[in-house]
């Protein structure tokens, strides 16, 4: 008797779950607040750092941080 409490118990938790995971999609899919944007990022060649493209200092097909880095990497290579 006391099996079938446990397995309509189980069945209701389940129903829930599924629920709850398409209420969550619904809501998501209507306010774009929540989406996630991606940016295109680089990585600085200098020190490894990840950053958006357009904070990046370009130089040559090369991206660094900051002109420091820039800088740093120039001299280091003469």
């Amino acid at each position: 008797m006391g099996l079938r409490y446990i397995f309509l118990a189980l069945a209701l938790w389940g129903v829930f779950l599924i629920g709850r995971h398409l209420w969550r999609q619904h809501q998501q899919k209507g306010d774009p607040s929540q989406q996630v944007k991606s940016v295109d990022s680089v990585q600085c060649a200098y020190c490894g750092l990840h950053l958006p493209r357009d904070e990046a200092v370009n130089d040559d097909g090369k991206y660094y941080c900051s002109k420091a880095h820039l800088k740093a990497a120039d001299e280091q290579k003469s």
